[in-house]
């Protein structure tokens, strides 16, 4: 029987998640936790994202935590982590609604990775190479250029890029699901929960996808793809990298597409009914103020709010 890996700064975590919320935490265990955190980096980052994102050192927590069940459940997959929540919840664990909420999870690979953006943040850089990058809301990405090559791993979210021309490096976009090549232009990738989005901004792109299948998307176009297929090559929308601006933009959009946009925006859970996911949009509306938002989509569409707590909101028919 195959194990997983272990990863002792999880197991760490785990500890110190235990002995904070156990009641019997002193003053001097508080000043040992913050000194520990503070001498190493990733400590420091992953405990930072845990309470930023998860928000695991904010509630409180019984004992009786396995560390390599909170291991498992931040790196699983998206239908074996159900099974493993359901575990943590049985053993006292809650690990806040990001966790449950954010398709399923958070995997302890966006936690550590080079770049991201927290719920509502976006972040401008510019890369060793002197492209400009760009990352949309909850986006993770890591940075691998060698001598031979310039690749962006996307683990998760959206990242336009303005590639600096280097003949000999070609600018490589790896998402679970497609490998996008460039080599001077403009482009726009998004993948979420094996949904993918890719936009040619200015200048051709060449896409691989999962199963080997090759597909050149022209200047001015976009193409959606799943873990499957491609969809078919339109030309690219004029409000696609609205997002940059902090604005959505949308004619004719379905419903379902807005409340999309909006999911990275907002913490806990935006659940969108069937039945009105493709209810027509149409308007310029601020991402940065997601509940703004869904109060005038409720009063221009036959639609009902329904906000059990700030952090759970349920879209329905009217």
């Amino acid at each position: 029987m195959n194990r997983e890996p272990k990863d002792p700064l999880i197991e760490e975590v785990t500890r110190w998640i235990v002995l904070l919320h156990s009641g019997h935490a002193s003053e001097a265990d508080q000043r040992a936790y913050r000194h520990w955190r503070s001498q190493d980096p990733r400590r420091e980052q992953l405990c930072s994202q845990l309470e930023t994102r998860l928000g695991v050192f904010r509630i409180p927590i019984a004992q009786g935590v396995d560390a390599q069940l909170l291991q498992r459940t931040l790196s699983a997959s998206p239908n074996r982590r159900k099974v493993l929540q359901g575990a943590l919840v049985g053993a006292g664990v809650i690990l806040g609604v990001g966790l449950l909420a954010h398709g399923g999870g958070l995997p302890l690979a966006e936690l550590s990775a080079d770049l991201r953006t927290g719920t509502a943040e976006r972040r401008s850089l510019e890369l060793p190479d002197g492209s400009r990058l760009q990352l949309n809301a909850q986006s993770a990405a890591d940075i691998d250029f060698s001598p031979r090559q310039r690749q962006l791993r996307l683990l998760d979210g959206e990242l336009l890029a303005q590639v600096a021309n280097d003949a000999a490096r070609p600018f490589v976009v790896q998402t679970a699901q497609a490998r996008v090549h460039a080599y001077g232009n403009r482009l726009q990738v998004r993948e979420r929960a094996g949904s993918g989005h890719v936009v040619a901004l200015s200048g051709a792109l060449e896409i691989h996808g999962p199963a080997g299948e090759y597909l050149q998307l022209p200047s001015g176009h976009e193409v959606s793809y799943d873990r499957y297929q491609f969809g078919p090559i339109l030309p690219s929308r004029m409000d696609a990298t609205a997002w940059v601006d902090g604005l959505l933009e949308v004619r004719d959009a379905a419903l379902a597409e807005v409340i999309e946009a909006l999911r990275p925006y907002r913490p806990g859970v935006l659940r969108l009914d069937p039945a009105i996911a493709q209810l027509r949009v149409s308007g310029l509306f601020r991402l940065d103020n997601p509940q703004q938002v869904l109060d005038t989509l409720a009063r221009t569409l036959p639609i009902r709010i329904a906000r059990h707590t700030e952090l759970w909101v349920t879209l329905s028919p009217a």
